[in-house]
């Protein structure tokens, strides 16, 4: 089968672990002939950096997929990363005689060329997803004018005609797309983010807990506590890592990863000592391994696909509790954060350290086999099926 991605709503890089690259990649490694149509948008430098580039035309991935960058007809990228308008998607996917169509995100008016596409190829599938809800965007008035009338009235209102599926990454942004952008609920189904099964070594579970507590003198006896990502005032990070200072118990540690904004780099550097350790950036990769090493996971702020790939995982979750994020508790296999205060962090850690048997179950549900339908090879091939059945033909 041909598949074509089309993933010109944001950056893409083979660095990155999100739907735009890890959903290529399985679906190649099912057998089918992928492309991927992306802008030459490439990263950033830095946390708050300038935009990397890359050169525009085709290239070749060492997995064999095919990588198409297409050039913005908007020369500004802060303008762009709204209207995300490039040259030449219709001939590029034309070209590509596909027989399925994944769209990352729905707003942009190069996807209006589908329609062309759709009467070329009348027995293509094309699915679209979308990774907005009302948490990460729509937050002023010029942009609800443009999702909730612009992109709803004269884009989606188009492609809803050729397509049978949007899929959300959660439950909310499954909402967003019925709520915004006006599409029928029948047509819209939950598609969850998740962790790339190459990368995870869960055979090795064991021994990579050993090596990551050996390495930042964390005794098995020790209770770990591992968070990270982007360290900012929204995810509560700081908040969690200071609630584990203040506890007197010394066997109750936490590892943080990740970049830290400029406005919390002091605050995060006075809390750090024997028990609040933090190890940088790392690879997104070997974010895999740090969880492995944990006793329990936590995410005290706004959702990232790390807490997907947390419960991918099978260790012991806590998330803050927002609307429209439930989908990753599947069997009472993590808890819910419902303060986000430091005393409040220090009475659940405490409380979930003292209660073994309560503890242990959470333990055991975490550890249920529904946790690898957060990986990305039960992803991608929920993806086909869904379109043509479980008996399709590659």
């Amino acid at each position: 089968m041909k598949i074509v991605h089309i993933c010109i709503c944001g950056l893409w890089s083979e660095k990155y672990a999100y739907h735009d690259n890890l959903l290529p990649k399985f679906h190649k490694n099912l057998g089918n002939d992928v492309t991927i149509i992306a802008p030459t948008y490439a990263g950033f430098f830095g946390y708050d950096g300038n935009i990397v580039e890359e050169e525009a035309g085709i290239s070749f991935l060492d997995s064999g997929i095919k990588l198409i960058r297409v050039k913005p007809l908007i020369k500004s990228y802060a303008i762009n990363q709204h209207l995300h308008l490039f040259h030449s998607i219709k001939q590029y996917v034309i070209d590509e005689k596909p027989d399925f169509i994944f769209v990352h995100d729905v707003y942009s008016f190069n996807y209006t060329s589908l329609i062309t596409v759709k009467h070329l190829f009348p027995k293509t599938k094309i699915v679209f997803d979308n990774h907005a809800d009302s948490i990460n965007s729509t937050h002023n008035f010029l942009s609800k004018f443009l999702n909730g009338f612009i992109y709803r009235f004269f884009l989606t209102n188009r492609l809803n005609r050729i397509s049978d599926i949007f899929y959300g990454v959660t439950p909310s942004r499954c909402d967003f797309l019925h709520s915004m952008y006006g599409i029928p609920r029948y047509k819209i189904k939950l598609l969850v983010m998740g962790a790339d099964d190459e990368k995870m070594h869960l055979d090795q579970k064991i021994l990579i807990r050993k090596e990551v507590r050996d390495k930042y003198n964390i005794t098995d006896s020790d209770f770990l506590i591992v968070t990270g990502g982007k360290i900012d005032e929204k995810k509560n990070i700081h908040l969690l890592a200071e609630a584990v200072k203040e506890i007197t118990c010394p066997n109750v540690k936490i590892l943080l990863f990740g970049t830290i904004c400029e406005s919390l780099k002091d605050y995060v550097n006075n809390i750090l000592c024997n028990r609040v350790i933090y190890i940088g950036w790392v690879n997104s990769d070997c974010v895999y391994n740090y969880f492995y090493a944990a006793d329990l996971v936590v995410f005290p702020g706004l959702h990232s696909v790390l807490w997907e790939q947390a419960v991918a995982c099978g260790i012991p979750c806590a998330f803050s509790d927002l609307s429209g994020f439930k989908h990753i508790n599947f069997n009472d296999n993590c808890i819910f954060l419902k303060n986000s205060t430091v005393e409040y962090y220090k009475e659940t850690i405490m409380s979930i350290y003292n209660d073994k048997a309560k503890y242990n179950q959470l333990k055991i549900n975490a550890q249920d086999e529904r946790s690898l339908d957060f990986t990305y090879s039960r992803i991608a091939k929920k993806v086909i099926e869904d379109s043509f059945g479980k008996n399709y033909d590659k």
